[in-house]
């Protein structure tokens, strides 16, 4: 356990906008490094607390603000929630990625990218895009079902006509625009996310109203096998509860020294567990692709 950890304001850019986000580092050099990003509306308060308990298992822990990705007011980053997509979300993680590899406190095989809600369904993305570069993969409640939802007209809760998308669309607490609608609509994600050939570890809530668990199952069914540990979690809904994050850090870290077993003496035996995955009884909760 690390008790000395310094937390400290980053900064990176990507096409002229700034990426703010905090960084988590616990003594030492070569470190593991985890970047964890965000939901939608989200922002990287939200995560601190996963940050400062993976600094204390030893890992150099990231979370930052998603460029145009928070609700008004709430994000630090540079950027319109209208120029928003899921596609500009991937390079921000990307930039933050590059960011973090170039630290010399940080040993940048070992780099492991963990996502919230869309934050996981971006991720896992960015994890194909760059699969020699993440270590694992770790995906919670992740957004895999923001495709169909563009299919349907009802990104992030709005209702629109899909044969007349609008330039603006209205989420409630937040605004998009038809571009986000664009680069998601002709998607099949569980082909995209299937170039990364790591170790997945990915949980997701029984209840879960906005995200059904039925799109984890499948992306587990799209992995190699053998290749992602799906933990189903009872009565769980779209976002964690005090006691439900509690349990998930503890799958976090078995997952995590299972892989650093795997990093010292390559195996098959990483994977936790096999295809099948574990569950842990819990109680309830509820909330839109996720704050976290």
């Amino acid at each position: 356990m690390h008790t000395t950890i310094n937390e400290h304001d980053f900064s990176c850019t990507r096409d002229g906008l700034t990426i703010r986000g905090r960084a988590f580092i616990p003594e030492g050099d070569h470190l593991p490094a985890i970047i964890v990003s965000h939901g939608f509306g989200g922002n990287a308060k939200d995560l601190y607390t996963y940050c400062q308990t993976l600094a204390s298992w030893g890992y150099a822990a990231f979370c930052f603000d998603f460029c145009g990705g928070s609700a008004p007011g709430q994000g630090a980053s540079d950027g319109a929630s209208t120029d928003m997509t899921v596609l500009t979300e991937c390079e921000d993680l990307v930039a933050v990625m590059d960011y973090v590899k170039g630290l010399e406190a940080v040993d940048a095989g070992k780099m492991t990218l963990l996502g919230f809600s869309q934050g996981g369904f971006v991720s896992a993305l960015a994890a194909a895009g760059r699969p020699s570069e993440v270590a694992s993969l770790i995906l919670i409640y992740p957004a895999l079902c923001i495709p169909d939802h563009a299919r349907e007209g009802a990104l992030a809760g709005a209702s629109y006509d899909i044969n007349d998308v609008p330039e603006v669309i209205d989420c409630g607490h937040m605004q998009i625009s038809k571009r986000f609608h664009d680069a998601v609509v002709e998607m099949d994600p569980f082909e995209m996310i299937v170039s990364y050939k790591g170790p997945v570890l990915l949980m997701h809530g029984t209840d879960d109203q906005v995200v059904p668990y039925t799109y984890a199952v499948k992306a587990q069914e799209s992995y190699a096998p053998e290749q992602c540990h799906l933990q189903l979690i009872q009565e769980a809904g779209h976002s964690f509860t005090e006691n439900q994050n509690a349990s998930a850090l503890v799958s976090i870290q078995q997952f995590l020294l299972e892989k650093k077993r795997d990093f010292n003496h390559p195996g098959p035996d990483y994977r936790l567990g096999g295809p099948q995955g574990g569950r842990l009884a819990q109680a309830d909760c509820g909330s839109l692709y996720g704050k976290l």
